[in-house]
């Protein structure tokens, strides 16, 4: 038994043949047509040049400096470990704000499901500038075969140095 197709419309011609040298025909588009090589530009509105961050333009932001990141490894590693109960909670207070000491120790206490999948280790950090004296801090911790993330913003005060101001761990 054999079936026949019936076609409303025929399918538009996206590519050009094999040895065709002629643009195709888009759907939608007027009958112009460009030749290759006149210096026609993309039709998407990109432009193809990356843009310039802010960090990266002078007389902007600061890159990081190699304290505020070690600050930032440490300050995560500490959390981590008293996420697993490995440190007291006290031993946050120099690193982050008085009312994060509070959020951390309501998570270490609860019960949570991703603990039984092993120890927490950090395995990335990265920092972004915001304010020439405020980072965003983000990075990956693994538990077991998983991989979760942490994100904090880390501040310079005048009279303690670096110091977590905000925390989100996942």
């Amino acid at each position: 038994m054999s079936e026949s197709y019936t076609f409303l419309s025929r399918v538009p011609r996206f590519e050009p043949a094999a040895g065709d040298d002629s643009e195709p025909i888009l759907p939608g588009r007027s009958g112009a047509r460009h030749t290759r090589g006149r210096g026609r530009h993309r039709s998407s509105p990109h432009s193809g040049a990356s843009p310039r961050g802010a960090a990266t333009q002078p007389g902007t932001l600061l890159l990081p400096s190699p304290d505020v990141q070690r600050f930032t490894e440490q300050a995560f590693r500490l959390v981590l470990e008293v996420l697993d109960r490995r440190r007291n909670v006290r031993q946050l207070r120099p690193l982050v704000t008085p009312s994060l000491v509070d959020v951390v120790r309501t998570h270490a206490l609860n019960e949570s499901p991703a603990r039984r999948l092993g120890v927490a280790t950090l395995v990335r950090v990265h920092l972004r500038a915001v304010e020439p004296c405020a980072f965003e801090a983000f990075g990956t911790y693994g538990r077991g075969p998983r991989i979760f993330v942490i994100a904090a913003r880390v501040e310079q005060q005048s009279d303690t140095g670096w110091t977590v101001t905000s925390l989100v761990i996942g």
